[in-house]
């Protein structure tokens, strides 16, 4: 068979950017995830679907602690292969940071195939930056803010890092740290496998769009995680990502979790007692 990408032909690497591949049935973390936002609506101070766009698409939920001093921000960018929105799901780790004194936030977006990767990473830029100048209503210090994300939202995430964030009118260092689990990172092999049927993306695309294409020195210290159990394709893109930052920067931390699979990574992003989660909480000061 033909070689596409690496030692792939083009079936072998359709399955390593197929998730189902490995787990077909999403329904338990759902459910999980689910219930996590309604608790955390219920015990936190939560405003939602705040517009930082004209679009439907373009809202986010903040959650916030009730205490009255200045707090740090994380700005969560979910997963869903850059196809589907997590409305009801955007709390899942709302608890973990809130409880540790950090305004949560969780930005929606459009999706393919209405939408294109360079709209979804502009959409993601300006709710970054909406929020970075109006942090003051939610009592939220706008030098402290940090992004995190799981799937295609850590491809989101690794964009909204590398921002020339001058060029929006806000402070080049405007993120102060990125943390990141199970995305792609380098969209080369995605543009050659069975997802382009919905992205189309083109090599201008690509390049646009790869966050390890616009590395540089001045960037934020990160972490990289990824689980022992997903499909060899991402764990290849964390660890090349994770290499490739801390090529250009000298800060990444590496987080690998052996018996996790791709899903398993979004629950430790949310787990209080975590070692993803307690990396996310020391690089904010918390």
């Amino acid at each position: 068979m033909k070689k596409i990408y690496l030692d792939y032909d083009q079936a072998q690497l359709d399955a390593q950017y197929d998730q189902a591949t490995l787990v077909p049935d999403l329904s338990d973390y759902h459910a999980r995830w689910t219930l996590r936002t309604k608790l955390a609506k219920e015990r936190y101070q939560c405003h939602e679907h705040v517009a930082y766009g004209k679009q439907a698409d373009e809202w986010i939920d903040v959650y916030r602690p009730r205490a009255l001093e200045l707090a740090p921000i994380l700005i969560f960018f979910h997963g869903g292969a850059w196809l589907s929105q997590q409305i009801g799901l955007t709390g899942n780790a709302a608890e973990t940071y809130v409880s540790a004194g950090a305004v949560y936030i969780a930005v929606n977006f459009s999706v393919a195939p209405a939408a294109s990767l360079d709209e979804m990473v502009g959409q993601c830029r300006e709710a970054t930056a909406f929020i970075a100048r109006n942090a003051h209503e939610w009592n939220a210090d706008a030098r402290r803010i940090y992004v995190v994300g799981h799937s295609s939202g850590a491809h989101l995430a690794s964009n909204v890092a590398v921002t020339d964030w001058a060029a929006h009118g806000l402070a080049g260092d405007t993120i102060k740290g990125l943390a990141v689990t199970s995305g792609p990172y380098d969209l080369e092999p995605v543009k050659l496998s069975k997802r382009n049927t919905y992205l189309h993306l083109d090599q201008g695309g690509v390049d646009r769009n790869s966050a390890v294409k616009h590395l540089h020195a001045a960037l934020p210290p990160a972490v990289a995680a990824w689980g022992g159990k997903e499909l060899i394709e991402f764990q290849r893109q964390s660890a090349a990502f994770a290499l490739a930052w801390e090529s250009a920067t000298g800060s990444v931390q590496r987080l690998i979790f052996p018996e996790n699979n791709h899903f398993d990574q979004c629950d430790e992003i949310a787990k209080p007692d975590g070692k993803l989660t307690r990396a996310i909480l020391v690089m904010m000061g918390l």
